[in-house]
Formats: C-alpha cells, sequence, structure tokens
C-alpha cells in the first residue's frame, strides 16, 4: 500500500483536476497535475533505461566470466587428473571452427582410446567469448605462420609431469577488452587474468619431469 501511496495521490489530484476543469472553476490545477504526471512517467522511463542497461552490461560480464572459468576448469583437471594417472591429456583450440576440446590419450598421437572415449569436455567461441590467440612459453605465436602455413589449431599437453608447454591463451570479451588465460608449467595453477599479459621465462626442458 505504502508503494502505490504516491500514484494514489496524483490519480486523486488528477481526478479532481479534470473535474474542476470540467466545471471550469480551476483550470489550471489541471494543467500542473499534468505536468507533474509527465515528470513522474518520464523519471520511471530514465530509471527503468538505466536498470536495464545496467543489467546487460552486468550479464554479458557474467557470461563471459562463466564461459571463460569452465575454460580455466577444463585446463586445471587436464594437468591434475594426468598427474594423478599414467594417462595424458590436452586441451586444443581450434582457431577455424572456434571450439576448444579436453580429451585423453596414450600417445602424443592420440592413438590408445577410442574417440567416444577420449573427448572428455568441449566448448565453443562467440563474438561474447572469443579467442585471439595463443602464445607459448618457448616463443611460438599462433599468429605467425609456421612454414609457411597458418596455426588452424594450439594444443596444450599435459602429462604427469606437469604441462609440456606453458604460455597464455588470450580471450576477448563482447567490448572487446583482452584476457589471458595463463598456464604455467608447474608450480601454479590455471588462472584468468585481465588484459594480455606478459609471459615469464619457462623453465628449460632439460629440467622438466615431463
Amino acid at each position: 500500500m505504502r508503494e502505490n501511496f504516491p500514484f494514489s495521490i496524483l490519480l486523486f489530484r488528477l481526478a479532481l483536476a479534470t473535474k474542476t476543469a470540467s466545471g471550469k472553476p480551476n483550470q489550471r490545477l489541471g494543467g500542473l497535475v499534468l505536468v507533474e504526471m509527465l515528470m513522474v512517467v518520464m523519471l520511471i522511463a530514465l530509471m527503468t533505461s538505466i536498470a536495464m542497461f545496467s543489467f546487460s552490461a552486468m550479464s554479458g560480464k557474467n557470461y563471459f566470466k562463466r564461459r571463460a572459468a569452465t575454460l580455466v576448469q577444463a585446463f586445471q583437471s587436464a594437468v591434475n587428473t594426468a598427474q594423478q594417472s599414467d594417462r595424458r591429456y590436452a586441451v586444443i583450440l581450434n582457431f577455424a571452427d572456434k571450439t576448444w576440446m579436453l580429451r585423453q590419450f596414450n600417445q602424443l598421437d592420440f592413438e590408445g582410446i577410442p574417440e567416444d572415449e577420449a573427448i572428455l569436455k568441449t566448448g565453443y567461441f562467440d563474438p561474447r567469448f572469443d579467442i585471439d590467440y595463443v602464445l607459448y612459453d618457448d616463443g611460438i605465436d599462433t599468429r605467425e605462420p609456421r612454414q609457411g602455413e597458418i596455426t588452424s589449431a594450439a594444443i596444450f599437453f599435459a602429462g604427469h609431469g606437469g604441462w609440456r608447454n606453458g604460455g597464455k591463451v588470450v580471450l576477448v570479451d563482447e567490448d572487446g577488452q583482452r584476457w589471458s588465460i595463463v598456464i604455467y608449467r608447474i608450480g601454479k595453477p590455471v588462472e584468468l587474468l585481465p588484459g594480455d599479459v606478459s609471459l615469464l621465462a619457462p623453465i628449460p626442458e632439460s629440467e622438466m619431469p615431463f
């Protein structure tokens, strides 16, 4: 009842103004109430627009972070499971199809496990959650053609000793802002960081127990 009180007063005054205006004793009062009503309607419309804009911006950010968190979890699951088993895992990022995949295998050539059992999780990229490029910690950049061919996919291998290569996966949200999923070869969990971050120098391959 309290929320409807202001509108009740305005409706009462509008009715009174209409009645007095029809009897012509006070047309000025009717005009004043009409202006007040228009101001209230404009204020409500403005507040609604602001609320919808804020909700849209918030939902866009939440959408990106949810999708990014799922990919981060896939990376972390790959390395955690590999360290606790004899199998190896890979996260494959496909630039052409705008998809990603978490799969397991026995050998580096992916042989040894039926396809329907090998694929553990899949996802996709879109304009609100897009992939820009991948930079490995050994300096290989997917934006630079290798042997005259454009890189169509990036692969991160995880084994019992950790990641074969670290690096970063640079993503773009719907506002054009960049984010980095950083994969450390050893010692730190995979994490999502704002911006296109710089990579630390990798541990020499001779020191890796992969």
